[in-house]
């Protein structure tokens, strides 16, 4: 049960990072030094966030910018 509230409380955290993003997004790197969290878990989180429709992702040139979804529950950012 523990290991289950570490993960939903570092899944918020990056849920929060990308939704403050203000539009701009954000890259994975960006991510994992705003969460201090290790950059194989900040891409679970994404792939979860992104699963439940709370995340969506854009390729510029190498790079993925992760924003937050508002359109998953209606709401403009």
């Amino acid at each position: 049960m523990f290991f289950i509230l570490i993960a939903m409380e570092n899944e918020k955290r990056v849920f929060n990072i990308i939704k403050n993003s203000e539009g701009e997004g954000r890259t994975i790197t960006e991510i994992v030094k705003i969460s201090r969290l290790p950059r194989s878990v900040v891409r679970i989180l994404l792939a979860r966030l992104e699963g439940a429709g709370l995340a969506e992702f854009r390729k510029v040139g190498m790079a993925k910018i992760y924003n937050f979804n508002s359109k998953s529950i209606g709401v403009e950012s």
